[in-house]
C-alpha cells in the first residue's frame, strides 16, 4: 500500500498541474472544495467521489493476481489468473463515458450495502460467495465490521452503514474478499493532502529542469522529480 503512495501523489499533482495538467480534473476539483466537500449526499461525499474517481483514472496499482486450482481433466496444477485494474476500471461495460472523469458517477454506482444474497443471483452467481460474518470492533465503540455478498469489507458504526463501492467497473483496489485492506486509509491519505492543498491555497506547477531526478517510489514504479508547489498567485482557478 504505502509503495503506492507516490504513484498516486505524483498522478495526482500531474493532473492538478496548472500549465500542462488536467484542466477537467482542476475544474471538479474547484467545484467540490467550494462546496461541502465533507458533507455525504448520499452513500460518499463529494471529496469521497472526487478521490475514487482519481483512483479509477489514474489506477495506482497494475491489476490482482490469484492462483486457482483447476479441474484435473483441463489442466492440471495451478493456474495464475490475472486482472488488470486500468481495463477494467474503464471498460464501458461498466460505466457510461468511462474515459472522462466524472466523480458523479459514484452517486449511483452500487455499493456494498447493495449487493446482497439477492443481488449475487441476480448476475449469476449460484449461490451468495462469501456470506456476510459482521464482527465488533473493540474499543468501546458500537461498531462492527461486515462483508457484502462478493466479500468487500466495510464498517457499520451506531447502525450506520459506511460501504465502499462495491461495483465490477471500480477496481484500483481489486475485489471481493482479495480487495486491498488499505483502501479506506489511502483514501483518508489522500483526501487529507487534498484539504491541506485546498486550505492553503498552494497550486502545483513543472519544474523547468532539463534532467529531472529519477525517483523510485514503488518496486516497479520511478518517477520524475519534475513538479513542485507554490501559493496561487491570483486566487484560484478551474
Amino acid at each position: 500500500m504505502f509503495s503506492q503512495w507516490g504513484n498516486i501523489l505524483y498522478r495526482t499533482t500531474e493532473h492538478l498541474e496548472v500549465n500542462h495538467g488536467d484542466s477537467n480534473v482542476r475544474s471538479w476539483f474547484a467545484r467540490t472544495m467550494q462546496g461541502s466537500p465533507d458533507e455525504a449526499d448520499g452513500a460518499f461525499t463529494p471529496l469521497e467521489r472526487f478521490v475514487m474517481e482519481l483512483f479509477r483514472t489514474i489506477s495506482p496499482n497494475p491489476g490482482s493476481s490469484s492462483t486457482v486450482q483447476t479441474a484435473r481433466s483441463l489442466a492440471p496444477g495451478l493456474v495464475s489468473v490475472v486482472t488488470s485494474h486500468p481495463d477494467t476500471s474503464r471498460d464501458p461495460v461498466h460505466w457510461q463515458n468511462p474515459d472522462d472523469f466524472d466523480p458523479d458517477r459514484y452517486k449511483t454506482a452500487r455499493t456494498s450495502v447493495d449487493n446482497d444474497e439477492k443481488q449475487s443471483r441476480q448476475v449469476g452467481l449460484a449461490r451468495c460467495p462469501f456470506p456476510p460474518a459482521p464482527f465488533a470492533v473493540s474499543g468501546g465503540r458500537r461498531a462492527e465490521l461486515t462483508n457484502s455478498a462478493f466479500g468487500a469489507v466495510y464498517g457499520v458504526v451506531d447502525g450506520t452503514p459506511y460501504p465502499v463501492c462495491d461495483s465490477a467497473g471500480y477496481a484500483p483496489f481489486g475485489f471481493g474478499y482479495r480487495r486491498c485492506t488499505g483502501e479506506l486509509l489511502t483514501t483518508a491519505f489522500l483526501k487529507e493532502v487534498l484539504r491541506t492543498v485546498w486550505r492553503g491555497g498552494f497550486e502545483f506547477v513543472r519544474l523547468d529542469v532539463e534532467q529531472p531526478t529519477r525517483i523510485p517510489v514503488s518496486p516497479r514504479t520511478v518517477i520524475d522529480d519534475n513538479i513542485g508547489f507554490q501559493r496561487a498567485q491570483s486566487g484560484r482557478t478551474g
